[in-house]
C-alpha cells in the first residue's frame, strides 16, 4: 500500500473541517470522522497545485460518506488531517484522529484495528532509466530508499547487503533517485507505475512483497471498523469500485 509543511494546509474540499478535536464528533445529526492522511502517494492521495487532496482513497471516502449516511442514523462526513505517513499510527493511538486512510498495508507491529482489505498491491523496486539492476537479486548491496514506517521499508531491509535510507516524503525519494543518490526505491506498485509513466524510471515486475490495502483505527475501536467494513463490502460490490480501480490503476481484490 503519503508531508512536512503540508500539515498546516487548510483543506478546501467538500469534507467538513472541525475546529479541533481528535475522535469523531457528533453534533446534532451530523457525525464528523477525522482521518489522518499523507498526500504524497499518488494515485492513492496527492495534492494538486491548489492544495486539494485528490486520489483513489479520497474518492472512496466520498462514497463512504454516502454509505454511512444511508446505513446509520444522521449525516456522516470525513475531516482530513494532513500529516507524515509515519505519524498517522501514533496520531490514531493518541486520539488525535479516528482513522488512517493512506494506502496502508498490513504490518504486524502496527498496534491498530484493521479493516477488511479493499485493493490488492505489492512492493516493487523502481530505478532510473539506464540502471544495471535487472532482477531482485541485483538489488543486493545497493543503496535503497523507502518511506519511513512503510512496509516498503521492511521489504528494503530484507535485501541482503543493502544500504537502506528512509525518508518521510515519497516525492523526495524519487527526487533523490533521479539525482542518483539511490540505486532504487521500494514503493507500492500503483505508485511505481505512476512514476514510471513519467519516462524517467523503470520498475522490476517481480514483487518484493505481496500485500493488500486497509483502513486503520485505534486498537479496540471495533465500532468504527465495523461501520467501515460495511462500507467496504458495499464498495467492492459496486460499479464505482471497478471504475475507480481502472481510473487510478489499482488492482482489484480477487
Amino acid at each position: 500500500m503519503k508531508k512536512l509543511l503540508k500539515v498546516f494546509l487548510v483543506l478546501t474540499m467538500a469534507f467538513v473541517v472541525v475546529a479541533c478535536g481528535g475522535n469523531n464528533d457528533t453534533t446534532g445529526d451530523k457525525t464528523v470522522i477525522t482521518v489522518g492522511i499523507s498526500p504524497d502517494y499518488p494515485p492513492y492521495e496527492s495534492l494538486t497545485t491548489s492544495n486539494e487532496v485528490v486520489g483513489f482513497d479520497v474518492d472512496m471516502m466520498k462514497l463512504f460518506e454516502g454509505y454511512l449516511t444511508e446505513f446509520f442514523d444522521g449525516e456522516f462526513t470525513f475531516d482530513l488531517r494532513i500529516m507524515d505517513f509515519d505519524n498517522i499510527v501514533t496520531s490514531i493511538q493518541g486520539d488525535q484522529v479516528d482513522l488512517g486512510i493512506s494506502g496502508f498495508t498490513y504490518a504486524e507491529d502496527r498496534d491498530v484495528e484493521w479493516s477488511k482489505p479493499y485493493t490488492s498491491t505489492n512492493q516493487v523496486a523502481v530505478m532510473p532509466v539506464g540502471t544495471t539492476v535487472k532482477t531482485v537479486a541485483d538489488l543486493e548491496g545497493k543503496a535503497i530508499a523507502a518511506q519511513a514506517g512503510s512496509t516498503g521499508e521492511y521489504a528494503a531491509e530484507d535485501i541482503e547487503g543493502a544500504t537502506v535510507s528512509t525518508l518521510k516524503d515519497v516525492q523526495n525519494m524519487f527526487a533523490g533517485l533521479a539525482a542518483n543518490q539511490y540505486d532504487a526505491v521500494i514503493v507500492d506498485i500503483a505508485v511505481a507505475k505512476n512514476y514510471v509513466n513519467s519516462g524517467n524510471f523503470i520498475m522490476l515486475e517481480e514483487p518484493l512483497l505481496d500485500e493488500e490495502n486497509y483502513i486503520i483505527a485505534k486498537k479496540g475501536n471495533t465500532e468504527i471498523i465495523e461501520k467501515i467494513n460495511k462500507c467496504i463490502d458495499t464498495f467492492l460490490a459496486s460499479d464505482d469500485y471497478n471504475a475507480l480501480c481502472e481510473q487510478y490503476g489499482l488492482t482489484k481484490l480477487d
